[in-house]
């Protein structure tokens, strides 16, 4: 028997419960900081109505460790189910294997099967000998773990006993706003085809573009893979502005000139107002939840999630 508790697969959490998630994403700290501000941030999070989270990986040359043991900790110490981000932008298949290992003996079960972007200044990235050129084809190899078929060893015995299968629950990042709309849907089919079982959007603010993926997901026979819609909380201009040109996303005209200029309560006030109408707009076009993206001010966040619980929304096991 493991030492760990077995965690609950998202897909369960989602078919399970009635209502409308709420859910948060977090940034492991920098290397040398303090754990315990980080879990201060979640307990904060948990308590004003996250059902559960998921930890991002830090991508080559953030300096960001940390991820499996911080996924850990949330569902071990506040029994809260927790998706781990899995990048393998700079892994072979064999050291995929021996990472989804480790979290397989730990207990965790929800798995975020991601490339990973090569670190800033490396546009001409190319896969290691070995390694995984496209997020499909890790999502394709977990699959692979969870049948019991591992990589074979060239020289050394095989697993000995009966072989234990693993089992992910494995989801995959969703580009509602790829500029190209054949390969928008092509590339999410394929990772569903390779197994991917949830979707969680990348930094979405025009509730209109998630709309129009799901009916893009429901002509292609894809309507059934739960997609979650990942946003932030904005609170200034300037911010939002910074944000676009960093991350490449989408932020409509309208939504720009409702922010405020200068940061301070009134803008945060407005922020979370402006983030709840988008969420009210997300629910009406079909979201089972609302996944948010925590990167910096996890006051904003919790105060975001505790308005949105007090008007209802959020889970209800049924």
């Amino acid at each position: 028997m493991l030492p760990y508790r077995i965690d609950h697969k998202l897909t369960e959490v989602l078919a399970t419960q009635s209502g409308f998630t709420l859910s948060a994403e977090v940034i492991p700290p920098r290397n040398g900081s303090e754990q315990r501000i980080v879990m201060d941030q979640i307990k904060g999070l948990i308590d004003s109505g996250a059902a559960f989270l998921s930890v991002t990986k830090g991508a080559g040359g953030s300096l960001r460790g940390g991820s499996l043991p911080i996924a850990q900790a949330v569902k071990e110490r506040f029994g809260v189910p927790c998706i781990a981000h899995f990048t393998c932008r700079d892994l072979t298949a064999a050291e995929v294997e021996n990472l989804l290992m480790d979290h397989h003996y730990f207990g965790i079960r929800n798995i975020l099967a991601l490339r990973g972007d090569p670190p800033d200044g490396q546009p001409n990235w190319e896969p290691r000998p070995g390694g995984h050129r496209f997020a499909y084809e890790l999502i394709a190899q977990i699959r692979e773990l969870n049948q019991g078929r591992y990589l074979q060893r060239a020289n050394g015995p095989a697993a000995e006993g009966s072989i234990e299968r693993t089992d992910f629950c494995i989801g995959a990042a969703v580009y509602p706003e790829h500029p190209n709309e054949g390969e928008r849907i092509e590339f999410f089919k394929r990772k569903v085809e390779a197994g991917a079982e949830y979707g969680i959007t990348d930094m979405l603010f025009e509730p209109e573009s998630y709309a129009r993926f799901l009916d893009l997901c429901g002509k292609q026979g894809l309507a059934k893979i739960p997609i979650l819609p990942g946003t932030r909380i904005l609170k200034t201009r300037a911010q939002a502005e910074r944000m676009a040109a960093k991350f490449r996303v989408n932020v409509p005209k309208k939504l720009l000139a409702s922010l405020s200029e200068r940061d301070g309560p009134d803008a945060l006030e407005r922020g979370i107002d402006l983030f709840i109408g988008l969420v009210e707009k997300l629910r009406s076009y079909g979201a089972p939840g609302i996944h948010l993206f925590v990167i910096v001010d996890q006051l904003a966040a919790s105060t975001a999630l505790a308005r949105l619980r007090s008007m209802g929304y959020g889970s209800k096991p049924v």
